[in-house]
């Protein structure tokens, strides 16, 4: 059953993901929703309830949309893998990519001396 609380779950995980991604920081998502930096802060990190109105404009703001939070929210039975459960496998696949570090060169090199 997919109840309000694992919706929000769901949005808070992406919205995690796409920062661990740098797509944007926590400054920068906060501009985007027009809330201070210690407010995301504290929702994405559970001290602070996300209330349904900031959860609505997150999914406008970043493109998310209900169709993909419930597909999130679906068992994985058909995986096979030992996955959270509520994981789709393209979410694990971002999930096992988002673990990699990084190869290459640093994107910013910084000069010492």
């Amino acid at each position: 059953m997919v109840t309000l609380g694992t919706l929000q779950e769901r949005l808070l995980a992406i919205v995690k993901a796409r920062l661990q991604n740098g797509e944007f920081t926590e400054r920068g998502l906060a501009r985007l929703l027009g809330i201070s930096q210690p407010q995301v802060h504290h929702v994405l990190k559970g001290a602070r309830r996300l209330q349904t109105e900031l959860a609505d404009r997150m999914m406008v703001k970043l493109g998310v949309t209900a169709t993909q939070l419930l597909d999130l929210a679906e068992p994985t039975e058909r995986s096979g893998t030992d996955a959270p459960t509520g994981c789709s496998e393209t979410e694990q696949t971002r999930l096992r990519r988002l673990k990699k570090p990084p190869q290459g060169r640093p994107l910013v090199e910084r000069k010492l001396g």
